[in-house]
């Protein structure tokens, strides 16, 4: 008799659910598994994903982006670095990397730190709110926004814009008025950074935007339709990651009780615990590849053009790399074998910035409150079928 895990489709709802069943069986029984609904091969073992996202001579990165976003992409004739092989992501990657530096992360530390207090004096006015709502959705945007030099007023529309655009890969479980919304939104999305960019090129601002208009590498400039997609993939990658990042810690709390309890009397363990959220309910549970020409991974033979799977999700719960993988350990050791920023030259351009986005978050909610209680019974996870953070949390904390 077959395991129910053996038909793998994560478009599929009661996959969505819970996916973590259905990587453990990959894993053990079909490490590359041929997934006809989607044409696709998922890799689900660490050592095989981190293979496929170091080789990018044989997993082009460069579908990427349509089957992300479908329809709904604000830059569809922009380069994203997400979805660039070399030489074009070293470019970018280097014209980026000068805008995107350690020193002005740490200049914006202190304003970081404020909206966080900010959101969450207003969050904590009310003892049960949603913690999605009212502060780990806000947060990311309210934070790239300022680093970004986006308007105040105009934060609430960039959620949305985030939101739907991330929604567009799975177009055939949208409604005709949901398709609607999101095609005004995309071109919303485009209408306003094409004019900002236009802006900060005649009059530079202190903001990150106009720094990618200005970095230059040997004499090159990235152009305005690369600035574009920079700005897309920054606000889309920084709002849904950090979102369901914090929120996700939250549910941890919840489902590991002691683990909450060790890292409050240690804060010094508070990085750790937030990279083992990441590892273990990874926001991104997988980024697609292309396969340059045929080839085999762990016996496999994958043809020539097909869609890769990496599952980041599956591997991170890898048992071979992260003993007892299926627990949050917030004194793990080897959380830098966790891929849940991806690997290689992909690599998250946003990491240092997720990662103290989270610290701080954590940091500043165990400071304020002594509990937090998830008071809803169902949790529902967002409609992208590649992401993994709750649509809504509430929450009461005393």
């Amino acid at each position: 008799m077959s395991s129910p895990y053996a038909n793998y489709d994560p478009t599929k709802a009661i996959v969505q659910a819970d996916p973590y069943p259905y990587y453990a069986y990959l894993r053990e029984h079909e490490p590359v598994k041929y997934i006809p609904e989607m044409n696709a091969y998922a890799v689900s073992r660490h050592s095989d994903v981190q293979a496929v996202l170091r080789n990018h001579e044989q997993f082009s990165s460069g579908p990427l982006i349509q089957l992300a976003f479908g329809d709904f992409n604000p830059a569809p004739d922009s380069p994203y670095l997400l979805a660039s092989d070399p030489p074009d992501h070293t470019r970018l990657r280097n014209l980026v990397n000068k805008a995107f530096s350690k020193r002005m992360l740490d200049s914006k530390r202190t304003e970081i730190v404020a909206i966080v207090k900010q959101l969450l004096d207003e969050a904590s006015e009310n003892e049960e709110f949603d913690v999605i709502e009212e502060f780990s959705s806000p947060l990311p945007v309210h934070i790239i926004g300022q680093i970004m030099g986006i308007e105040t007023e105009m934060r609430a529309d960039f959620r949305r814009w985030s939101n739907n655009v991330t929604a567009g890969g799975n177009a055939a479980a949208l409604t005709d008025a949901q398709r609607a919304e999101m095609r005004q939104d995309t071109e919303d999305f485009r209408d306003y950074f094409l004019k900002r960019i236009a802006e900060v090129r005649k009059k530079p601002e202190a903001n990150l935007i106009s720094d990618l208009v200005q970095a230059e590498e040997a004499g090159d400039k990235l152009t305005a339709d690369e600035v574009l997609a920079m700005c897309v993939l920054l606000l889309i990658a920084g709002n849904e990651t950090t979102t369901s990042l914090i929120s996700n810690a939250i549910i941890c709390l919840r489902d590991f009780p002691e683990q909450e309890k060790i890292a409050r009397a240690d804060r010094s363990l508070v990085p750790n615990m937030t990279e083992e959220v990441l590892r273990y309910l990874s926001p991104i549970q997988f980024l697609f590849r292309q396969s340059i020409s045929e080839t085999q991974v762990a016996g496999v033979t994958i043809p020539k053009d097909a869609t890769v799977l990496a599952m980041y999700a599956s591997a991170n719960r890898d048992e071979s790399v992260f003993k007892n993988a299926d627990q949050l350990d917030v004194r793990r050791e080897n959380l830098r074998q966790h891929t849940a920023f991806g690997w290689g030259i992909h690599m998250c351009v946003g990491r240092a910035l997720g990662l103290l986005e989270g610290e701080l978050a954590l940091n500043h909610m165990f400071d304020r409150f002594k509990t937090i209680e998830i008071t809803q019974e169902k949790i529902e996870w967002c409609d992208a079928f590649y992401l993994r953070g709750p649509k809504n949390l509430k929450i009461r904390c005393r």
